[in-house]
């Protein structure tokens, strides 16, 4: 006969049907030996202790007989009996409460123990419980009258000693009686409790008996298990010695390949397999485990990290095209800052691609593979600054061959010498911090006078510059506390500024080679009003570029605006500068802040297109006025008082107190807009200022005149000629 050793049932029966075997031998176990085992085990303890109970109950009755012999002869003796009644009550109590005990009902399985098949469960006494029942209620009985005896059994006196009073020979006679009772009942309650005890020692080794059985059996089946174990843990170690190699591999590609690989499960935590590559591109080494959000947290903005994570959601929906899904992957070619240490941060571009991993048809992984793009990145962006430059250099070209040339020549010679009254400011020391601010304000005046005149010649490469700088400038007016290195960052924007004044100069210079007689051409005409006549327009082209200022500033505000120029003829050499900035200023300030919307306009019974109206005139004393009217909404005293207090210029107190002069001089004062966003042709505060220093260093006026509704109305009173530098020093 042929037998199969346990190696060989392992190709049969394979490593999942051991396991099944090891798993019904187990529960073999379980239900065989450790069951009855442990329920054996108590059946004995509580055999053992049942034992103990009826042995010390076993006592009692010989203790009970001998105190009442005692207390029989202590009566007869006319002796002190409590000692003796002490001893009585205490065996009886005893007894009193062991045997309720010994009559309670036995478990079920007690049956199986004592061999009784009966339906009812047995109590420690079994069959012996009634007949030790009325044994004791017999003995109790007569016991009752000598226990409840409280009073005193003698009486003394001289002549006839020490003798038995009433209740003492009462007493006497109820012990004699107990004592009668208790030579029939108490040896037969000893019989009693004697076969008691005798049933539970055979019973207790009837489960001794029953329990090395069961240890037995325990002991088969723990070897069986054991072997079987055995074979499972080699077959384990064969199946780990495979697993080992093949993780040996994946490691060793993991090792050698160039992109970041790893997997990200429901949870969305990457899992304890990822390639080398991960560690140079992120910087770190504690990938298992780590969530993907911490992974991108300090290295991307905020909205890219929230839109990544929503994305990688949906990636786990059955429902999701995952091809549709990838054309809008936010991690396709992310910026992202990695900490290279002592406070420094490296700027890589990084590109995320992300694959789900299907077993059985259900998504179980998402496979992520990163790279490094940087130099791609670079490249293109190198590619698209040089067409931008190059774009920008056509598009400059293109604006300098609308301009005159003078005008141009003009407006270069101007921005150079803001530039140098910028570079000026921000290199002359200061401590203080109303120091600070008057620099500030001096560089807002400069910067803003280059982006109008740029815009007024639609040099908008040159007015973007212009108002990134101020954009600068506003942060640091803002800020409550200024410092000398607050103003370093503004040498930044001031060089690319410059930087793009000088290739514009460049460019007209070069044309200027090509065009010998540019310069010598007659200068662009346009109409001017004169007197009620047309002129030609001899103004260097002021007027044709706020005239092109107006219509773009109208346009992109979504308004009509016509303007018309009267006098700009008679302006004399020393007060074009200044007719000229002025000009600008209001121009943008009429058509933002007093022309009003076409809708607006006709609701109001008033042509869709504004009217914005330029008057230069001599005044008979030699003087000149100079003034800009608009038909527009007029000035909001009221609101120019909100803005006021709301912005701190004035306290609600000095607001009260405030007449109209006063606060139409509010709109002359460094920073003051009533537009909330700023925008590159108003909300700065820095136009009206302007026009107010410069009639400060001339020595004019400026006023204001306005209806709501109507009109607002800007005019400007010159002196017969400028006044000095040192007289405005000395003033």
């Amino acid at each position: 006969m042929n037998f199969l050793s346990p190696k060989s049932l392992i190709p049969r029966i394979g490593p999942g049907g051991l396991v099944v075997l090891v798993i019904v031998l187990a529960f073999s176990f379980l239900v065989t030996v450790l069951v009855p085992g442990l329920e054996l085990a108590g059946e004995l303890v509580d055999t053992a202790a049942a034992l103990k109970l009826v042995g010390e109950q076993q006592r009692n009755p010989t203790i009970v007989r001998a105190a009442l012999d005692s207390l029989h002869d202590r009566l007869n003796a006319r002796a002190y009996i409590q000692e003796s009644a002490d001893q009585l009550r205490d065996a009886t109590k005893k007894l009193d409460a062991a045997l309720p005990i010994m009559n309670a009902p036995r478990p079920a399985n007690w049956f199986a123990l004592t061999g009784d098949t009966g339906a009812t469960a047995e109590s420690i006494a079994g069959k012996h419980a009634v007949e030790i029942g009325k044994l004791w209620a017999a003995e109790r009985a007569a016991l009752n009258p000598v226990l409840e005896y409280t009073g005193v059994p003698y009486d003394d006196s001289e002549s006839a000693g020490t003798a038995l009073n009433q209740s003492g020979r009462q007493l006497e006679r109820e012990v004699a009686a107990a004592i009668r009772t208790s030579h029939h009942a108490l040896p037969l309650l000893d019989s009693e409790l004697l076969a008691v005890s005798g049933d539970l020692q055979t019973t207790n080794a009837r489960a001794a008996k029953e329990l090395r059985r069961v240890m037995l059996a325990g002991l088969a089946i723990a070897g069986m298990l054991v072997l079987l174990v055995t074979i499972l843990l080699n077959a384990r170690r064969r199946q780990e010695e495979s697993l080992q190699l093949a993780r040996q591999q994946t490691t060793d590609i993991l090792r050698t390949v160039k992109d970041g690989l790893f997997l990200l499960d429901h949870n969305l935590e990457i899992g304890t397999a990822y390639s080398a590559a991960l560690e140079t591109l992120f910087q770190r080494s504690d990938f298992a485990g780590l969530a993907f959000e911490s992974l991108l947290k300090k290295i991307v903005s905020e909205k890219t990290l929230a839109t990544a994570l929503k994305f990688v959601k949906v990636l786990w929906s059955e429902r999701t095209n995952e091809k549709l899904v990838k054309s809008i992957n936010p991690l396709g070619e992310v910026e992202v800052h990695l900490d290279a240490g002592r406070g420094r941060f490296e700027t890589r571009y990084l590109q995320f691609e992300f694959h789900r991993v299907r077993v059985d048809g259900r998504i179980t992984q998402v496979l992520v593979s990163v790279s490094d793009v940087s130099s791609r990145v670079a490249l293109a962006r190198e590619l698209q600054t040089s067409q931008s430059q190059a774009q920008a250099q056509v598009d400059t070209l293109l604006g300098i061959l609308h301009i005159d040339p003078l005008q141009l020549a003009s407006f270069l010679n101007d921005s150079n010498a803001a530039m140098k009254m910028i570079n000026a400011v921000l290199r002359e020391p200061a401590r203080e911090e109303g120091v600070f601010r008057k620099k500030l304000d001096t560089l807002f005046r400069q910067a803003h006078a280059v982006k109008g005149e740029a815009a007024a010649l639609g040099l908008s490469s040159i007015e973007s510059r212009a108002h990134s700088f101020e954009d600068d400038l506003k942060s640091l007016r803002e800020k409550s506390d200024l410092s000398g290195n607050d103003f370093l960052p503004l040498v930044i924007k001031l060089d690319d500024l410059l930087t793009h004044l000088q290739s514009v100069g460049e460019l007209v210079s070069r044309l200027s080679r090509l065009q010998p007689m540019a310069l010598e051409l007659p200068h662009t005409t346009t109409d001017v009003i004169v007197g009620g006549t047309h002129s030609i327009d001899r103004s260097d082209g002021l007027i044709s570029a706020l005239q092109q200022l107006a219509e773009r500033v109208a346009k992109e505000h979504k308004k009509e605006a016509a303007l018309q120029c009267v006098g700009f003829d008679a302006v004399p050499e020393q007060y074009r500068r200044i007719v000229k900035d002025v000009s600008i200023q209001a121009v943008r300030n009429a058509v933002v802040h007093g022309i009003e919307a076409p809708s607006v306009r006709l609701a109001a019974g008033k042509l869709a297109q504004g009217q914005v109206r330029l008057t230069f005139q001599s005044l008979g004393d030699g003087g000149y006025k100079f003034s800009v009217e608009d038909d527009g909404q007029g000035l909001a005293t009221e609101r120019i008082k909100q803005v006021a207090l709301e912005r701190g210029f004035v306290t609600p107190e000095q607001a009260d107190g405030l007449d109209a002069k006063q606060i139409y001089s509010l709109l002359f004062k460094a920073g003051f807009s009533t537009v909330e966003n700023a925008t590159k042709d108003a909300g700065r505060g820095v136009g009206m200022n302007l026009v107010a220093d410069l009639m400060h260093e001339v020595g004019g006026r400026v006023g204001v005149a306005t209806a709501r509704g109507r009109f607002t109305r800007l005019t400007v009173t010159l002196p017969p000629q400028p006044k000095r530098a040192d007289d405005t020093a000395a003033a």
